[in-house]
């Protein structure tokens, strides 16, 4: 279909497919009882040593090394890389923060320079989209430690783990075992599971069996211990001044039960510990620290690996010129260096060591050998190994409408974490002003703030179950136009209040703003307001007056899948489950409100893919939607099960049929998504009063952000109804129109000759 041209429509219709099957698919069962098939230890064995036995010294230096690169360094530095993975045969690859498909062609094109295939890493905690944005983003840590139970995190893992294994990456350095166990020293924050050490342990037991199934290494971080610091060790060097008694009861608790339950790497961050080490060393360079305590009191035997080396905190903090920096932390009993700074200079200096005895070739061999074995062990010496990414297949995993199993799965789950980890702190529904929300003879609207497009999201879902107003209030919203608000919804009822976060780091309070938080506070006192804040938990302590609200829902992160979940949650369509991870203004850890549904689940019918069980639903709509007085084709097609379709709506569909003649099941995949009723039709309402219904339709189209949008001057007749030709360019056009591919549908309709009820 070509988009760009002029379409007809006798109304307006906007049919919503939204798939949201809880049961598992047969695509997902395949996913879920996926496990990647490990080589026997005589395999590894022996392709470890075809390997081991033709490199250099200096080559087996550099194999344990793992390099960073973007696409965006400069050529010099890019020759340089190239250099290094050619002549010095460099043991691996991490990509940082960059733009995906650049990134992936010059991984590919370093991987082509590989005489020794590289270990291809990445820091994946909520998968790829950590580093590679447009990739769908799976929740972070501390939202996974809001469920009540691990059986998503093994899904999670495994998720995260085949789609790194679609990108050609075969470590991920992850799960982050630090424990969030004071508010006020919180650097780690939303990477951690929470301050419940028995549950960050379990839970990231979990997630390393689901990447071991989805035939992908883990790595537990940062040793120690970096959950009570105040200093990112990005910037500077953390000081954790606890006793040893402390930390072996505490920090280095889910690091023992890692290593029993056989984690592949540990990695040891850039903190000074001096009751483990009086010296005060970074523990990445601390012999103590690593060899004493990591290899042998705790008996780990897998691979120790460093944090980036070019980091601050052991960059700058160590005393030690650059080059040294890579030696200190082999001297220490690190076994993989992670983006040493100079690496050509510190592969000299540790060869030199070498020369002088300052460290032993036994050590090395052994470092390489388990550097090897890993690669074996990840399939990466394996004849049929391929380590270039199909730029062409790119969609497939950054597409959310890509229809994969990969990519079904994984938005499933990102919608099912969300809805099980919304997180209700209190509620007071006594007078009926708390949640679940009824609709029921109360004038409701909702305010979203800041982040309006996520904010707007939660707008969209809420006039699912009815009527509600909706206000969006951007980033750069000012306290005049929250108070204008207030003016604006002074007859309401119940406000539903959406602070969308801007800053998940409590060291910089959240970004949130004194003024603005005691302005909204000060409304709660006046009317009853449920607060959903899309952030983190401990945002509590940064809202004084947060006793005001009727209700206080914790969301986690402003995105989509947790607003939709939030508004779900607050209507009574799915129940609230989550327990707070953390303790937040004496609001213990691993404490909430349970509340159960309302309503069915998003105030929907579940309807079928075939025609008798959508012809039962459309008799039941009939009566408020008039679909079969708005669009006749689609109404015999939906009571018939096939129908043969007017040029008019034919050009909506993507079908390859000729004579334009489709089933109900071609209708369910291949119909487009848009904008729901509810919201539709307010706004609607809202412009028709006083206006023609072309103006009043503009009007809405505008505001829905389909800002070319218009009506021709000429007339169509079509089944008896004489309407305009709507215009539209692309770019407007598919911000309510998209392919959605799915078993199991919702559907509504929406019109602008008939005003539903």
């Amino acid at each position: 279909m070509n988009r760009k041209k002029l379409y007809r429509i006798v109304s307006i219709i906007l049919f919503s497919l939204i798939a949201m099957h809880d049961s598992i698919s047969a695509s997902e069962q395949s996913f879920e009882s996926y496990k990647y098939k490990y080589p026997s230890q005589e395999k590894i064995d022996k392709q470890v040593d075809s390997v081991f036995r033709k490199l250099s010294t200096r080559e087996k230096i550099a194999q344990i090394m793992v390099i960073d690169f973007t696409s965006r360094e400069s050529k010099e530095k890019f020759e340089i890389q190239k250099r290094l993975v050619k002549k010095e045969k460099i043991g691996g690859l991490i990509p940082l923060g960059d733009v995906f498909v650049p990134a992936i062609k010059k991984m590919n094109e370093l991987n082509k320079l590989a005489k020794i295939p590289m270990l291809m890493t990445l820091d994946a905690e909520w998968g790829a989209s950590m580093r590679w944005g447009g990739i769908p983003v799976h929740q972070r840590f501390i939202q996974m430690g809001a469920l009540t139970s691990d059986s998503l995190i093994y899904l999670v893992g495994k998720s995260i783990a085949m789609e790194c294994r679609a990108l050609k990456i075969q470590v991920n350095y992850s799960p982050v075992v630090d424990i969030n166990n004071n508010p006020k020293r919180v650097i780690v924050s939303s990477r951690s599971f929470g301050e419940n050490k028995d549950k960050v342990a379990r839970y990231a037991i979990t997630m390393m069996h689901g990447l071991h199934d989805g035939g992908v290494a883990g790595s537990a971080k940062h040793f120690p211990g970096h959950g009570d610091t105040d200093v990112d060790s990005h910037l500077a060097l953390p000081l954790l001044p606890f006793s040893s008694q402390r930390m072996d009861s505490l920090e280095l608790y889910p690091f023992k039960q890692l290593i029993a339950a056989g984690i592949d790497m540990v990695m040891v961050g850039h903190l000074s510990v001096p009751s483990l080490d009086p010296s005060g060393v970074p523990a990445s360079i601390s012999k103590p620290i690593v060899t004493g305590l990591l290899k042998e009191k705790l008996g780990f035997n897998g691979i120790v690996c460093t944090d980036a080396l070019d980091m601050n905190g052991v960059s700058k903090e160590s005393g030690l010129a650059k080059k040294d920096i890579p030696l200190a932390a082999y001297k220490a009993g690190v076994d993989l260096l992670l983006m040493p700074e100079d690496v050509e200079e510190s592969i000299t200096v540790i060869e030199k060591a070498l020369e002088n005895g300052e460290i032993t070739m036994e050590g090395l061999d052994m470092r390489v050998k388990k550097m090897l074995a890993l690669k074996a062990r990840l399939g990466i010496f394996d004849k049929g190994h391929d380590p270039f990414v199909n730029i062409e297949e790119l969609d497939l995993f950054t597409n959310p409408e890509s229809g994969t199993p990969l990519m079904e799965t994984k938005l499933n789950l990102v919608k099912e974490v969300s809805k099980q980890s919304m997180t209700v702190v209190f509620n007071d529904n006594s007078a009926g002003y708390g949640i679940p929300v009824s609709l029921e003879g109360k004038k409701v609207a909702y305010v979203g703030f800041r982040n309006p497009k996520f904010g707007h999201e939660f707008g969209v879902l809420a006039n699912r179950y009815g009527q509600v107003d909706t206000v969006i209030l951007g980033n750069n919203a000012s306290l005049a136009e929250l108070k204008d608000a207030k003016e604006r919804l002074s007859n309401h009822d119940l406000i539903i209040f959406g602070y969308n976060e801007t800053d998940l780091r409590p060291y910089k309070d959240f970004l949130i703003v004194p003024e603005e938080i005691n302005f909204i506070t000060d409304w709660a006192a006046e009317k009853p307001m449920i607060f959903v804040y899309l952030g983190s938990p401990y945002a509590i302590t940064r809202i004084p007056g947060h006793k005001n609200f009727n209700s206080y829902v914790v969301g986690y992160l402003s995105t989509q899948e947790n607003n939709f979940a939030a508004a779900q949650v607050v209507f009574g369509g799915v129940p609230a489950k989550g327990v707070l991870p953390v303790t937040s203004a004496g609001f213990k850890e691993g404490e909430s409100v349970i509340i159960p549904t309302r309503y069915r689940e998003e105030y929907f019918h579940y309807i079928g893919s075939k025609a008798d069980s959508i012809s039962t639903i459309v008799q039941d709509m009939n009566q408020k939607s008039a679909l079969f007085t708005v669009v006749p084709q689609v109404a015999e097609l939906v009571v018939s099960g096939k129908v043969k379709l007017t040029e008019t709506v034919g050009e909506l569909l993507d079908t390859n049929s000729k004579d334009k003649s489709v089933t109900v099941e071609e209708l369910l995949q291949g119909w487009k998504e848009g904008t729901r009723l509810h919201y539709l039709q307010a706004l609607l309402d809202k412009y028709r009063k006083h206006t023609t219904i072309e103006e009043a339709a503009i009007n809405m189209f505008n505001e829905i952000g389909m800002k070319s949008t218009k009506f021709s001057n000429s007339k169509n007749t079509v089944q008896g109804y004489t309407v305009p030709n709507v215009l539209s360019n692309e770019i407007d056009y598919n911000k309510y129109i998209f392919t959605i591919k799915n078993n199991f549908t919702r559907i509504w309709f929406f019109n602008t000759h008939n005003n539903l009820g």
